[in-house]
């Protein structure tokens, strides 16, 4: 008797387990839909994939059968579960692609862009909920009761409901091709979640990271893909090399292409004259919604953000610590310079450590510029990028590429404001109106920018070819059936040039545009260029090639490079202008200081005595540093920074405050002592550059 009342008691064990998945996996899965009712359809619809997400949510909480707290473990695993659905459903709200593991690794990168997204009510709600949960799983650990001893047979259970929850699940993936399907039908990151569910996928995301060797990876299968490409001459025209500009543009589209949709005048002018005029089409990228640098990896290194794993950011992953192939390590063989240019975060997603390996020269972030503005969703406005943009085709005598990424279209677009815009919508979705107005007269500046950019290329006497594309489409809920061309992986791109090149249009892939462009400006430097520019896109073996160079020199043995990778590290500087310290100088005198301090003297009012830091590159992030110390600041101008602190100096024994020679750039921190540098650092106390130190002795404090 006493025996059955133990398996009966085991039975319910089993049986609240499994209740609570099931549970937990309808919640998510409503959560992901964003209706319970499609969450219960989903699990009607397709019980197979259903029981597999459930499955995996159980063996996931099965581990708590181990611990002497079995309770607080499996409440602590179910509020993790729960807090990804939470979490996938607001970011769903915000942009079309779901919560992947990949997301963890922008935690940074998320919380700086937060406050364009959520009041601070809402972040103070969230922090709230989250301290909320902290405290009650807190009061669990110590009220919850708890085993005090595991038996053999207890542990003996706990391993056996794992094994047969485990062979369960690696049954139905091998048997199933539903649930296999998966693995080759994920380019569509949101259907992929909606048909097979948020837990399998996201598991999957945790999972598969990188790219999977091919089956028939060897060195004699990447030299037989290489031994057909032709080392073409390059024949530009004129045999004038040609500056090269490319303007990736957030979240930027024809909303012409939205069903019903009709704005008051044309809001995109200029990239419709544009269209008619140059080489231009449609534009097939990796990403809707979000995902900004996916389409700006498969545009700088012709490699298919498919190829890797599931939601991967390739910028968060292999180039952090490699180099890969590009077009600026491509285009430096033929004397060019690369330039980054974006008026947002040096370090969002990385890009002031991963432009390095991609072989830029400079990146100018938002740190190095002077005069942005704002628009209502606090996002820098594109206009700040023209000069930039100049200003490094000026900053060489030769040929320069450069790459510049805007950001005022960047969403949320429900932005809450009394201002009159001058595009006015109609035929937006119910609900969206607000959103869709903001929308349209967000690009309408981009487009205005645009046409500046080629009114002031146009004055240069220099060969130029300019592309514009957008990098994905706006989260505005939009759907393929509500797309004239029936695609949410379709934007559009549009090229400019000064030197008579044939329009040429073609439909691209955003992994093609930056070799077919090189074609037609005729240059052919680099594997993965030659390969795109002489391989058939629409043979069976076009993708599986480019899928087996990319793993060979990103993974594999490099087989392409003769098993050495070619490309190395940039020097990459930060800023157009390098920055640096030239002389610092005693102001007394408060009419003196207001003198120097122009606009900014209401800033120091009262100060009698001040130091005059003269140098180059200086920005508003610039910070002064003497002996390693900071020192109160004052941005002047580009040459000019005040500062209010006096340096606390002491002489050696020689009285010169010479502590030796100068270190090199590199090892600056070691050369700091009663020495001046100037440091660039972000909103996050990041020191994004550095300037060499200017000895005390030899400026004219000494």
């Amino acid at each position: 008797m006493l025996n059955m009342d133990k398996g009966k008691g085991i039975i319910k064990h089993i049986g609240f387990y499994i209740i609570v998945s099931v549970l937990l996996g309808l919640v998510i899965e409503s959560l992901n839909r964003k209706s319970l009712i499609s969450g219960v359809e989903y699990m009607v619809g397709s019980p197979l994939l259903f029981c597999f997400n459930t499955l995996i949510i159980l063996l996931t909480l099965s581990f708590a059968l181990f611990f002497k707290r079995e309770i607080f473990v499996f409440v602590s695993i179910s509020a993790v579960w729960l807090l990804f659905g939470i979490a996938n459903y607001i970011i769903l709200h915000f942009r079309v692609t779901p919560f992947s593991a990949v997301d963890f690794t922008l935690i940074k990168s998320a919380i700086s862009v937060s406050g364009h997204y959520f009041s601070m009510l809402n972040i103070a709600m969230a922090a709230f909920a989250m301290c909320l949960v902290t405290f009650c799983l807190a009061c669990l650990y110590r009220k919850a009761p708890y085993h005090k001893h595991r038996n053999l047979r207890s542990v003996i259970i706990s391993f056996a409901s794992v094994a047969v929850i485990t062979v369960l699940i690696v049954f139905i993936k091998s048997s199933s091709s539903s649930v296999q399907a998966l693995s080759t039908n994920y380019t569509n990151i949101s259907e992929a979640y909606e048909n097979y569910g948020f837990v399998y996928c996201f598991t999957n995301s945790l999972l598969d990271t990188g790219i999977a060797k091919p089956d028939n990876y060897s060195r004699e299968a990447v030299s037989a893909i290489t031994g057909r490409l032709e080392e073409k001459e390059n024949n530009i025209k004129d045999g004038k090399k040609p500056n090269i500009i490319f303007i990736q543009l957030e979240s930027f589209f024809d909303t012409s292409y939205v069903k019903g949709l009709k704005c008051s005048k044309d809001p995109l002018p200029v990239f419709h004259s544009l269209q008619k005029g140059y080489t231009s089409g449609l534009f097939t990228v990796p990403t809707v919604g979000a995902g900004t640098v996916n389409t700006e990896f498969e545009v700088l290194t012709g490699i298919r953000q498919h190829d890797f794993g599931v939601c991967e950011y390739p910028y968060k992953t292999i180039l952090k610590s490699t180099t890969a192939e590009s077009i600026c390590h491509d285009l430096a063989k033929l004397g060019y310079k690369s330039h980054g240019v974006h008026n947002n975060d040096a370090t969002f997603y990385g890009r002031n450590i991963v432009f390095s390996s991609l072989g830029f020269d400079t990146f100018t972030s938002m740190e190095y510029m002077d005069g942005i503005t704002e628009n209502d969703n606090g996002w820098a406005n594109d206009d700040i990028l023209v000069d930039e943009i100049i200003k490094t085709l000026d900053s060489t005598k030769g040929a320069d590429f450069t790459f510049g990424i805007t950001v005022q279209s960047h969403g949320k677009y429900d932005v809450v404001t009394d201002k009159k815009y001058p595009l006015l919508v109609s035929g937006a979705p119910e609900g969206m109106e607000g959103q869709y107005t903001y929308y349209v007269n967000q690009i309408a500046e981009v487009d205005a920018m645009i046409g500046r950019l080629v009114e002031e290329l146009g004055k240069r006497d220099e060969q130029t070819l300019l592309v514009l594309y957008g990098d994905h489409l706006p989260s505005l809920e939009l759907s393929a059936d509500g797309l004239v061309n029936g695609d949410l992986y379709q934007t559009q791109y549009v090229t400019w040039n000064n030197f008579g090149l044939e329009k040429q249009d073609k439909d691209l892939a955003s992994y093609q545009l930056y070799p077919y462009i090189l074609d037609l400006a005729g240059i052919h430097e680099g594997v993965v260029t030659r390969y795109h520019q002489q391989t058939g896109w629409n043979q069976p073996e076009y993708t599986e090639g480019l899928k087996m160079l990319a793993y060979d020199f990103l993974y594999g043995g490099k087989y392409v490079y003769n098993g050495r990778n070619p490309f190395v590290n940039s020097q990459l500087q930060m800023g157009t202008d390098k920055i640096s310290v030239q002389d610092v100088e005693e102001i007394t005198g408060i009419s003196s200081i207001a003198d120097i301090a122009g606009s900014t003297s209401t800033d120091l009012a009262g100060i009698e005595k001040a130091y005059l830091v003269t140098g180059t590159g200086f920005t508003k992030y610039a910070q002064v540093y003497f002996d390693g110390s900071s020192l109160d600041t004052v941005w002047i101008d580009g040459r000019h920074l005040l500062v209010t602190e006096e340096p606390d100096f002491e002489p050696d024994d020689d009285g010169t405050g010479n502590s030796g020679d100068v270190a090199e750039e590199e090892n600056l921190e070691a050369s700091e002592e009663n020495s001046f540098t100037i440091k660039i650092i972000d909103d996050d106390g990041v020191i994004l550059s550095i300037s060499k130190p200017l000895l005390y002795n030899e400026t004219s404090l000494s």
